[in-house]
């Protein structure tokens, strides 16, 4: 009692908490059953990072951050994982046949007792915050490596050292120990995925190891994983299978599948795809957050202007509306944001999509079935007999799903579909190449949009910098434009995971058919011709989408480029 309350006043004189909220944290303590260091940092009377510094200095230790250490790779591996994992400790540094551990509770006597027995050395305790220890655990050790170490000690206890590789596939899971901690493997995998607001998952075998990556704000990030999960690949890929109800004897032949999963409260659905390789099969699933999916319109990163644009093209009573754009930039979630706004009573909406990502209240929706014939345009002959007032075609891909998609739009039906062009008047050109007839074009189409996905400059660590000349340049922006600009770009911090982004938000290139595009696609013009004239009209590209951005402090001159880099400037 003694030393609680002297560590109450080594807080308050710290000036980790006043005199006048420590009752508070106190109680909270109490009523919650955990300590007081923990009841600061829930209740956020106190940042992590101060609680432990204080922490420290009360037991006269020193404070450190793991994660920013360079940790020896030989150290580690005098430390297995799973007791590491167990005790919740790190090993830092060796000196003199003493082992320098992090851990979070120093004042724990009986825990450090346990590490000292596990390592059968001497040990110099000092103190880091529990976020920095499991953060440094994962870079040392890599995901679920205590649950493999767990798989390969009792296989070594039971005499049975075998790769999973080498057997057969209907026993890849056959071991009820392997079973159970694979399963465990999995699930902390996705459940790292799903925390660190990956879209991707990508488990990639090679000839001496197993890759795992995950993508992040659309970049690749590889994921530290222990080298001994390459003899348990196989056991993985069966799990998986096992979860998306594929079949696990066949290894010879591409499958898909999808697994719903739930983190605490929230839903997600994966979509998996196995392919096969020379060294195993590869495996990629994306995740699909189903709260992220249901965006409004107001929330997608439209500015005033192009939002009110979109606003009144949604509001025709029939037309084609076409979002472009590569392969993950958001148009699926444009789409749907659309339709949840146009989703009422008076509203029959049907949709063919390929594949459905997500059930939408209220909505009719049919996925096409290549493999017996049911495909876009099958399934718009099929849909018209429905009487819709607003149609959503996953995507124009052939002559045939472009000409019934038009006449579609033509008989009076609003119809939202998808094209894979670099900009908002290639839009044109492509439906061209598809045989469709320029008046036909230009008789239904409302509105191309191309739109992209950047990165959020990372909140935690922003700030302000100055750009040079050449920044502008790049762009093709005038360097008078600075005026009255707020330029910010990320430092790095843990929250980023260094690379100074966090989160993401959309840009869009806004093309209208007024009367002048119009003539211009009868007229059979090339794409920079209609470019050149939607700009007269006051179409911003999507790079001076980005640029209004990057005068925000919102993103940076270097992730607009990255984006639009496939992107013509035009003239």
């Amino acid at each position: 009692m003694v030393g609680q309350q002297a560590f109450e006043k080594h807080l308050v004189r710290e000036g980790v908490v006043d005199e006048e909220r420590l009752p508070r944290a106190l109680a909270e303590a109490e009523r919650a059953g955990v300590s007081l260091v923990d009841a600061l940092v829930q209740t956020g009377l106190a940042s992590s990072d101060r609680v432990y510094e204080a922490l420290a200095g009360f037991c006269e230790l020193r404070y450190v951050v793991p994660s920013k250490l360079d940790i020896p790779a030989d150290l580690a591996q005098k430390v297995p994982a799973r007791f590491a994992n167990h005790y919740s400790f790190v090993p830092v540094q060796e000196r003199n046949g003493t082992m320098v551990v992090a851990v979070s509770d120093p004042l724990n006597n009986q825990l450090l007792d346990d590490i000292r027995t596990v390592l059968k050395q001497r040990i110099e305790p000092v103190v880091a915050t529990p976020d920095e220890i499991t953060r440094a655990l994962k870079a040392l050790y890599g995901i679920g490596a205590d649950t493999v170490e767990r798989i390969l000690g009792d296989s070594e206890a039971h005499g049975n050292v075998v790769s999973l590789d080498k057997l057969a596939a209907n026993a890849d899971l056959g071991d009820e120990k392997i079973d159970a901690s694979i399963i465990k493997f999995v699930n902390q995998l996705f459940s790292e995925a799903i925390r660190s607001n990956a879209t991707d998952i990508h488990i990639e075998p090679f000839e001496e190891e197993l890759r795992v990556r995950f993508r992040i704000d659309g970049v690749l990030h590889g994921m530290p994983v222990p080298p001994s999960i390459r003899g348990f690949h196989s056991a993985i890929v069966s799990r998986v299978k096992i979860m998306s109800n594929l079949n696990i004897a066949e290894k010879r032949l591409p499958q898909d599948g999808k697994i719903r999963a739930a983190l605490g409260e929230e839903q997600f659905d994966l979509r998996v795809s196995i392919l096969p390789t020379p060294y195993g099969e590869t495996v990629n699933l994306r995740i699909l957050n189903r709260k992220s999916m249901f965006m409004t319109l107001d929330q997608l990163g439209f500015d005033q202007r192009d939002l009110s644009l979109f606003n009144q093209f949604i509001r025709r009573p029939h037309g084609m509306i076409l979002v472009t754009g590569p392969t993950g930039s958001g148009k699926t979630t444009t789409l749907y944001a659309a339709l949840s706004k146009l989703n009422n009573l008076e509203n029959k909406i049907i949709t063919i999509e390929d594949p459905i990502e997500y059930q939408l209240q209220g909505i009719t929706q049919t996925q096409t079935q290549q493999q017996i014939g049911y495909t876009f345009a099958s399934a718009l002959r099929a849909m018209l007999r429905h009487d819709p007032d607003i149609m959503l075609v996953g995507e124009i891909r052939d002559q045939e799903t472009a000409e019934m998609a038009v006449r579609s739009s033509l008989t009076g039906h609003l119809v939202f579909s998808t094209l894979h062009t670099n900009d908002a008047s290639g839009a044109v050109t492509r439906l061209t190449d598809l045989g469709l007839e320029p008046f036909l074009i230009s008789s239904t189409m409302v509105a191309s949009i191309a739109q992209r996905l950047m990165r959020r400059v990372c909140s935690d660590c922003a700030e302000p910098f100055e750009p040079d000349d050449q920044q502008f340049l790049d762009l093709g922006i005038d360097v008078k434009e600075r005026e009255g600009a707020t330029f910010r770009r990320g430092r790095g911090c843990d929250n980023c995971r260094h690379t100074g982004y966090r989160g993401r938000m959309a840009i869009y290139e806004i093309l209208p058919f007024t009367t002048a595009i119009k003539e211009l696609t009868v007229e059979r013009a090339s794409s920079d011709a209609i470019k050149r004239q939607a700009r007269l009209d006051g179409m911003r590209t999507l790079r001076e989408s980005g640029w209004q951005r990057v005068r925000q402090g919102v993103t940076t001159f270097e992730e607009v480029m990255r984006v639009t880099a496939d992107a013509d400037l035009g003239v």
